[in-house]
């Protein structure tokens, strides 16, 4: 039997501006691992979805006089059309306002009250006039809503919380064995030296409703993406969360830093109590966690206020994917620069004409060793000395009329990290 991976990114939130370069670094990087990964003969299990309730949206719609889910859904077709260009073997599974999704989230919430894990009681919260809802305490930024910058005021209005510090202990002794960065393992343990449960209430529209009758609030979307990649592993059966024979571990989990805490701790706290319930065999939901990168230009963070958002529909995907990837260790990120980007352009047409010129008798090249390299290199996400060892392997081989059937082995791991490379284009 074929060895099996679940590799999963964390998925985008549907906003109307569309897929950017950030979005990018992650998944068309990650999907050149997984074919790198199909490529050595394993099975990749590589889900996509929406996590599409949410603020932006709800204020967008209001401001415009239109309907929410009318916005979100524009935004997700023009998501699907930049995903499709950008050539990936993801798989769309779920979009979280779906009534199918939501369910789940309605039977999760009720699974723990029905345990003494979900409560409501009136207590002082963080309430932004602006958004005109409850934020959590890690959206207040110096006294002000982190989106909006409005200043948070404190109310005691009845919400419902999750009962998350009963399991700090455990989560925070799990710390020790699991496969995480060790700067969001810092960060998680100082989180849970707080011991404060999540306040789960939000007084707003546009989110999962709270199954309870008369509650006019709905849930905090955090919920909703507490437990999706559980939903990926069965995402059309009624009856259940997921068939057991269904399930899988994530065995590699990507995302911003910027969810250390919140995303992160949630996912482990839903996934402990499903645990606890019998429903999932793991306590923990992914075995190994790690952060890409930012991507900034001119050493600043992107943004549409400066102006200086990269757009990637703009860019050939071939180029775009390899000079991502040039860019710096997957880790670090790097600073974006188009001049950088032609060294690629150079080096793609170059391996066009070199390939293309092979021959039925040309020499025999063994590629043992660059595949070692590459696999090597691939493992440990150093996705920029995959492309610099490409670099040196033509420079090296450049001279020689190679054969028809060494241009076709060097091709397909080429194509691993350029799928829509061509010799003829």
């Amino acid at each position: 039997m074929k060895e099996q991976q679940y590799i999963l990114t964390m998925f985008p939130y549907p906003s109307g501006s569309g897929l950017h370069v950030g979005h990018y670094y992650n998944y068309a990087i990650m999907d050149s691992y997984a074919r790198w990964q199909t490529y050595k003969g394993i099975e990749v299990f590589q889900p996509f979805g929406y996590d599409a309730f949410g603020l932006p949206a709800e204020n967008y719609a209001k401001k415009h006089n239109r309907d929410p889910r009318e916005v979100t859904e524009e935004s997700i077709a023009n998501f699907r059309n930049q995903m499709k260009m950008m050539n990936t073997n993801f798989v769309e599974k779920l979009v979280t306002s779906d009534p199918s999704y939501y369910k789940w989230t309605q039977w999760l919430f009720l699974k723990l009250k029905e345990h003494g894990l979900a409560y409501k009681k009136k207590a002082p919260v963080n309430y932004c006039s602006s958004c005109e809802t409850v934020i959590a305490n890690s959206q207040v930024v110096d006294d002000k809503c982190e989106r909006c910058s409005t200043p948070v005021e404190m109310k005691d209005l009845e919400q419902w919380f999750f009962k998350i510090s009963d399991y700090y202990e455990r989560m925070t002794k799990n710390l020790d064995w699991l496969d995480f960065p060790e700067s969001t393992k810092k960060q998680q343990r100082n989180w849970m030296q707080e011991p404060q449960d999540w306040c789960v209430s939000r007084q707003r529209k546009w989110g999962c409703p709270i199954p309870i009758e008369s509650e006019e609030d709905t849930l905090d979307t955090f919920v909703c993406s507490s437990f999706y990649y559980l939903r990926y592993l069965d995402p059309t059966n009624e009856n259940e969360l997921f068939a057991p024979e269904k399930y899988k571990q994530v065995d590699l989990y990507i995302g911003g830093k910027e969810h250390a805490c919140m995303h992160l701790i949630y996912a482990r706290f839903i996934n402990m109590f499903l645990y606890d319930i019998g429903i999932v065999p793991e306590e923990e939901p992914f075995k190994k966690l790690i952060h890409q990168g930012m991507i900034t230009y001119n050493g600043e963070k992107m943004s549409k206020t400066k102006g200086n958002v990269i757009n990637p529909d703009d860019y050939d995907q071939t180029e775009l994917r390899m000079y991502m990837m040039f860019i710096g260790h997957y880790f670090d990120g790097g600073d974006w620069d188009d001049t950088r980007i032609k060294g690629i352009r150079k080096h793609i047409n170059r391996m066009k004409v070199w390939i293309g010129n092979a021959t039925n008798d040309g020499e025999v090249i063994d590629i043992d060793k660059l595949f070692e390299t590459i696999d090597s290199y691939m493992m440990n996400f150093k996705f920029n000395k995959v492309i610099s060892s490409f670099m040196e392997f033509y420079n090296k081989n450049k001279g020689k009329t190679i054969s028809k059937e060494s241009a076709e082995k060097i091709v397909e791991m080429y194509k691993c990290i350029a799928p829509n490379f061509k010799i003829n284009d």
